[in-house]
């Protein structure tokens, strides 16, 4: 398993629930598919480099989650399909991972 970072920025127009209940979704979606959450990080409210769909601020947050390798590709598709994104980027972390016993051998 690999350690991944994704960050993802919300339509600042959603109403607090709905905010927060995106964040649960992304993360039900990780543990559902035997993944580990490390940290989720709220950057809150920031103003974009260049407007995207006429939108010039966007709602940050950042994950940092242990996975398998196909995880990543899921959430991607699942971002694209929901209108609330605007952006989402997943890079593989350079923290270390916990190896287990299965990948020593």
């Amino acid at each position: 398993m690999r350690i991944y970072e994704t960050i993802f920025i919300l339509d600042p127009s959603l109403s607090d629930d709905v905010f927060e209940g995106e964040i649960k979704k992304v993360t039900e979606l990780i543990q559902s598919k035997n993944g580990n959450i490390l940290k989720t990080d709220r950057w809150g409210k920031r103003k974009l480099t260049y407007p995207i769909d006429k939108k010039t601020e966007g709602y940050y947050v950042f994950l940092l989650y242990q996975s398998s390798s196909n995880l990543p590709k899921e959430l991607e598709s699942y971002f694209r399909l929901n209108e609330s994104y605007i952006r989402y980027l997943t890079v593989v972390s350079q923290e270390k991972a916990d190896v287990t016993e299965e990948e020593k051998a």
